[in-house]
């Protein structure tokens, strides 16, 4: 069966082509270019008066390259001529003498089939819930058919730098002032697409339109001093090789016609197959979109219905969990100390999809079903037949025990979920007349983006209890792991390591801010330094003083952060390492409170980055150890998605693979006898493996 197939009207003589690929979703392999290259060369002999492209799949109008096809058998001199054979079919069907349109009625264009559209089509016709945009970084690679040049002439450098070099995907909506596009309803899609191309006879298309005005045009000065400062933001790390290609694109666009700059790219694009960080990043995806879903699995017949939940406590993760949750459907009941705390946190939520809508991120219909599967309460009687409760209330375990008890004694039968981030379900258990109704589901901060869900099973969860999260979990929308419980469970106590070695780098002679720049070189999306104003210093204090009494050995708190965390520099609108987080401006005042350790050495920048990031790594394989973890693909699914452990390394278990097993046991020894950090004294996994002979390969 065809993949681009061509169908024409003879009373319009306006064509179809009609895309629909192998697979879930419609993405670009050689089959495609070839039926691409025959449809548009039947559209030329046929003479017809326009083109519409449409596609066969109800979710993708075009989902860019197919990966599994380049990835299992294509050499770099394939890649490159398919590269360029996509690129070539584009300027064609830009070229053509006849309209070009494409339709999308609720359907994702992203990549390449981003590309299509803004190279070779005239003017695209979409739903307002269809969505658009380059995620190739998030993949490791970078937009290579001409999106890098395009982009920018229709959104604005500014924006275009931000959504190429975030892997963003937006809406249709977003797009609409640029010109190129035009919302309607589906049952207008059609019709105007044909009174465009009749209006429309002999368009030029604008990448090779001579007096095409670009959006919010700029100098060339202008636009090298923004690229420039998105290499020093985005392109810090070399580490990441693949959001510096998609920058020095853009670059070479500034001064090329789209053909010439668009051929440029396949130099920039082809060794990225062949780079160790982008083929983790390759891998990642891989691993998340394919296998995540099957390393916890969830037999249908154990799992309880949940249509609707109650979240206990408004704050900030309250809140979030609750506005998710919203979103995909379930009725959600917020409980706080009052009601009127309970329905000021509604509010709130409903001001943030407000944001949203006004940003062109969400339509006012999603948000106004998203408010309506919300309300609030702080009566517990009401939580009688509710099936499952999320309890997100500060870190105190009496205050979750007396929370749990008081659920409980309303509603015996109901699952008990803690989003606690340290205490150990067990410890939430004490007491409970309904222990196996106890588990833990632990989200991440910003709970509406983060994609991770950890799901802690406690000493004695029912297994459909388990199984009723973990669906819960991906109802709404999470990546979930399932470890076994213990203090911090597996991210907490990983990614505390991380914070608790910047502030030991800092207290060892290098200033805060070289040390957040450091991290970001390695590959780290945030700075431990940074991290502990945004995240707020009181959260990171109280949960590394509570990990140090259950790992006195091996963890403590800096003497630094304790410092700061009695002086109130605590961040999250208090002082504390930057006076500007967003762009980084040091406040010189938090330098009074270091620490410094006397009698040791100041590590090099090489032994500060492997400080903070083999730190992560020992910590994630002590899981492995004491049997909280139980795989390496969980290890390094829960390190990337929800503690920022740097993907371009595709995480714990990958990067102990590429430098081995018995050079990472060596280097930690060192670093640990060097520094005196004991933290990184080597978990018995590194044994255990070296035991067995294996040195690589771990996933």
């Amino acid at each position: 069966m065809s993949e681009f197939t061509y169908s024409l009207d003879q009373l319009s003589s306006v064509a179809t082509l009609s895309i629909n690929t192998a697979g879930a979703v419609n993405t670009i392999g050689q089959r495609f270019l070839a039926d691409m290259e025959m449809a548009i060369d039947r559209a030329l002999l046929d003479r017809v008066k326009g083109v519409v492209i449409v596609s066969g799949k109800k979710k993708s109008f075009l989902d860019g390259a197919n990966l599994k096809e380049i990835v299992t058998g294509a050499t770099p001199a394939i890649i490159r001529h398919v590269t360029l054979r996509y690129q070539e079919a584009l300027a064609s069907l830009a070229k053509r003498p006849f309209p070009v349109v494409a339709l999308l009625d609720g359907q994702t264009a992203l990549g390449g089939g981003f590309e299509l559209l803004i190279w070779a089509c005239d003017h695209v016709f979409a739903t307002s819930s269809s969505r658009m945009g380059f995620p190739e970084v998030n993949v490791g690679l970078f937009p290579a058919g001409g999106g890098t040049q395009i982009l920018p002439k229709l959104i604005g450098l500014n924006a275009a730098v931000d959504l190429i070099a975030n892997g963003r995907v937006n809406p249709a909506e977003y797009y609409s002032g640029s010109g190129f596009l035009t919302i309607c309803t589906t049952d207008q899609l059609k019709s105007s697409a044909i009174e465009w191309i009749e209006s429309h006879q002999g368009i030029v298309n604008r990448n090779y339109d001579p007096d095409f005005q670009e959006s919010n045009p700029l100098s060339q000065e202008e636009k090298t001093k923004i690229l420039t400062a998105a290499k020093s933001r985005y392109g810090i790390s070399p580490y990441r090789p693949y959001v510096l290609a998609a920058l020095d694109s853009m670059e070479g666009g500034l001064s090329l016609p789209i053909d010439a700059a668009a051929k440029r790219d396949i130099d920039l694009f082809v060794p990225l197959f062949s780079n160790p960080n982008s083929r983790n990043k390759i891998d990642l995806f891989g691993l998340v979109t394919g296998l995540a879903p099957k390393l916890v699995r969830v037999d249908p017949f154990h799992v309880v219905k949940v249509d609707k939940i109650a979240v206990i406590g408004s704050g900030l993760m309250g809140s979030g969990i609750a506005q998710v949750a919203a979103e995909k459907g379930i009725n959600v009941t917020l409980v706080d100390v009052d009601a009127e705390t309970a329905q000021t946190a509604v509010e709130r939520i409903g001001q943030t999809l407000q944001n949203l809508v006004d940003r062109g991120k969400w339509l006012p219909r999603r948000r106004e079903a998203a408010l309506g599967n919300l309300g609030w309460t702080a009566d517990y009687n009401q939580l009688k037949d509710i099936p499952l409760v999320i309890e997100c209330v500060f870190e105190d375990l009496d205050l979750k025990q007396r929370i749990r008890a008081k659920v409980q004694e309303v509603n015996p039968n109901v699952i008990f979920a803690s989003n606690t981030s340290t205490i150990p379900m067990a410890e939430i258990s004490e007491g409970s007349t309904r222990p196996e109704m106890i588990v833990g589901m632990h989200f991440f901060s910003p709970a509406p983006l983060m994609p991770l869900l950890e799901v802690i099973r406690g000493p004695q969860s029912n297994p459909a209890v388990i199984a009723t999260a973990v669906a819960l979990g991906r109802a709404m929308g999470k990546t979930v792991i399932l470890v076994n419980d213990g203090p911090g469970f597996y991210t907490s106590r990983t990614f505390g390591s991380y914070v608790m070695n910047g502030f030991r780098l800092a207290e060892l002679g290098i200033p805060p801010w070289d040390v957040d720049l450091l991290a970001l070189r390695v590959g780290f999306p945030q700075g431990p330094l940074h991290v502990y104003g945004t995240a707020g210093g009181n959260v990171i204090y109280h949960a590394g003083s509570f990990m140090a009494t259950r790992f006195p050995d091996r963890m403590n708190v800096p003497r630094t952060l304790a410092n700061m965390f009695e002086a109130g520099y605590v961040g999250a609108g208090k002082p504390s390492f930057y006076e500007d987080y967003r762009k980084m401006v040091p406040d010189r005042s938090a330098e009074e409170f270091i620490t410094r350790a006397n009698g040791i050495p100041t590590p090099t920048h090489e032994e500060a980055q492997d400080i903070l990031i083999l730190g992560m790594v020992n910590e994630a394989f002590w899981c492995m150890s004491e049997g909280v973890l139980r795989d390496y693909y969980s290890m390094d699914i829960g390190a990337v998605l929800g503690i920022g452990f740097p993907d371009c390394w595709h995480g714990p278990a990958r990067y102990v693979s590429l430098k081995g097993v018995r050079e990472v046991k060596r280097r930690l020894n060192e670093l640990s006898d060097k520094f005196g950090m004991p933290g990184l004294a080597p978990a018995p996994e590194f044994d255990l493996l070296i035991a067995t002979g294996l040195d690589s390969n771990l996933i």
